[in-house]
């Protein structure tokens, strides 16, 4: 993330005439060739959540901190037309011991199987395939997070259904970090007909970065229940590069298998190489290389 000096260009538009504004964001995309079943294979240029923000913070006294995000997904492999904020648009309000957003964000859930998921839960991951994803974001939502104790955060978002007669949706975690070992417990219901509880674990095995990750969840969607269990392992081999595995299945006779691996030709720019198979009643596979760009 790269600060920007004309930040005094942005206060109109954002509204802190005294903020700290940063614009960011990525850009990742693969070439990929995919089978489904006894079909020919499909060759593909395709965008991985490339995206671009613009975050905003301002110290208002009494230890309180005001911020605002605004991120949006971009198409690098076919641009079209995208809505400002799609990915996330929030405003916050935070000190040392809790935050409080309103707006658009990932739920509880899409946390957990980004921090527990060791291919990332991007492209060439089966997490949402094993574990539903449940949509992975609530908007029209109050985010809360508090810091209880020292490594034991509690978050909880009520997503407004706007609609009278319809049950908010809602979703929480517990979050506990310390020394080398995570885990997460969380929790997610849209209110109606669908809901999973998840636990997540890692641990970092040796100093040389190698982690080990696990995770089951219960899911329903749309009164459809599974359940699913993934492991992982994220390795560096040397400074540059690094690599990647997991396996998941579900009681639903699904199976995924994952492979991969990062170099990096320097902070911000990175090659990728993934490989997914999954199993089911139509088999899939599909493998594909892919540059990155951060800013």
């Amino acid at each position: 993330m790269k600060k920007i000096a004309i930040s005094a260009l942005l206060v109109g538009i954002m509204g802190f005439a005294h903020a700290d504004v940063n614009v960011y964001g990525k850009a990742r995309v693969y070439e990929e060739s995919s089978k489904v079943g006894s079909t020919d294979a499909v060759t593909a240029l395709t965008n991985d959540t490339s995206r671009i923000g613009v975050k905003a913070s301002e110290s208002v006294g009494n230890g309180l901190t005001a911020g605002f995000v605004l991120e949006t997904g971009v198409g690098i492999d076919a641009p079209g037309a995208t809505t400002l904020g799609d990915r996330t648009s929030i405003v916050t309000l935070s000190n040392q011991k809790f935050t409080l957003g309103l707006g658009r964000d990932k739920h509880a859930i899409a946390r957990t199987l980004d921090n527990f998921d060791a291919m990332g839960n991007v492209y060439g991951s089966s997490a949402a395939t094993i574990h539903s994803a449940q949509g992975s974001r609530f908007g029209n939502t109050i985010f809360v997070s508090g810091n209880v104790a020292p490594g034991l955060t509690v978050n909880y978002q009520m997503s407004n259904s706007e609609v009278a007669g319809v049950n908010n949706g809602q979703a929480g975690s517990i979050d506990y970090t310390k020394g080398p070992f995570s885990v997460t417990l969380a929790r997610f219901d849209n209110g109606t007909t669908s809901n999973t509880t998840i636990v997540g674990g890692k641990y970092t095995v040796n100093k040389a970065g190698t982690v080990v990750y696990g995770m089951y969840s219960e899911n329903t969607v749309a009164n459809v229940s599974s359940k699913g269990k993934s492991i992982g392992v994220t390795h560096p081999v040397n400074a540059s590069t690094t690599v990647l595995a997991s396996y998941g299945t579900t009681d639903t006779n699904v199976t995924a298998t994952n492979i991969g691996a990062t170099y990096n030709l320097s902070k911000a720019v990175m090659f990728h190489a993934r490989y997914t198979k999954e199993s089911a009643a139509v088999d899939t596979q599909k493998m594909g290389v892919g540059i990155e760009y951060n800013f």
